[in-house]
C-alpha cells in the first residue's frame, strides 16, 4: 500500500469509516487499532499520525458526526415570515442528515458506545444535542407573536422528538433510512402538529 499517494483528506475518511466500522463490530473495548489500520487500508504509522489513541478516534468521530448537523446552526428565526415555513425549513435541515446512510452508521456506533461508557456519553452529549437551536426559533416565534408558548425548551425537545421517532429512532435499530418521500411525511406531520399545539390561531 502507498499511504501518501491519496490526499490526507482522504486518508482521515478512510480511517473515520474504518474506525466506524470497527467499533459497530467490536465494541470501543475490544476494538484495535491494528484491524482499523487494516480495514483502512493505512499503515499503523498513518493512522496514529492522524489519532493518537482509540479514545482520540472515537471523539473525533463525536466531532465528524457533530459537524454533518453544522446546516442545522445555520437557520435562525426570520421576523415576520410565515413560521409554518420556518418550521419546515428547520426541520428539513435535520431530515436531510438523517437521510445520510453514513450519518446513521456513526449514529449507531456512537449510541452503543455511549451506553456502555458513561464517560463518552456525556462528552458526546453535548456536541451532538441540537435542540437548543429548535427551541430558539420557538422561543423567537413567540416573542414576534406567531406562537404561544410558555416554555420554548420543552416546545424544541418536543420538536426534535417528533421528527427523530420517526427518522432516526426506528432506523437505529432496523439500519435503515427513510426515503424522500417518508422523510416528507414526517416532517409535514411534526410541523403541523407544532402548529395545532402552540399556533396562535388554534388558541
Amino acid at each position: 500500500m502507498n499511504d501518501l499517494s491519496a490526499p490526507k483528506a482522504s486518508k482521515h475518511a478512510q480511517i473515520i469509516e474504518a474506525a466506524v466500522a470497527e467499533f459497530q463490530e467490536k465494541g470501543f473495548s475490544a476494538a484495535s487499532m491494528d484491524r482499523i489500520s487494516a480495514r483502512a487500508e493505512v499503515s499503523k504509522r498513518t493512522l496514529y499520525k492522524y489519532f493518537e489513541s482509540k479514545e482520540n478516534l472515537f471523539r473525533s468521530i463525536v466531532v465528524e458526526l457533530s459537524n454533518r448537523f453544522s446546516e442545522v446552526l445555520d437557520i435562525r428565526y426570520e421576523k415576520g415570515r410565515e413560521i409554518q415555513e420556518q418550521l419546515t425549513d428547520l426541520a428539513w435541515a435535520e431530515g436531510r442528515i438523517l437521510m445520510s446512510p453514513e450519518v446513521m452508521a456513526m449514529s449507531r456506533m456512537v449510541i452503543s458506545e455511549t451506553l456502555r461508557n458513561p464517560d463518552l456519553a456525556v462528552a458526546a452529549q453535548g456536541k451532538l444535542d441540537k435542540t437548543a437551536i429548535f427551541s430558539a426559533m420557538l422561543k423567537d416565534a413567540a416573542e414576534d407573536g406567531q406562537l404561544r408558548i410558555d416554555n420554548p425548551d420543552i416546545a424544541g425537545r418536543e420538536f426534535i422528538g417528533l421528527i427523530k421517532s420517526r427518522a432516526f429512532w426506528p432506523m437505529v435499530f432496523c439500519g435503515s433510512v427513510l426515503s424522500q418521500d417518508e422523510m416528507s411525511d414526517t416532517i409535514q406531520r411534526s410541523v403541523e402538529m407544532m402548529i395545532c399545539r402552540y399556533g396562535v390561531d388554534n388558541r
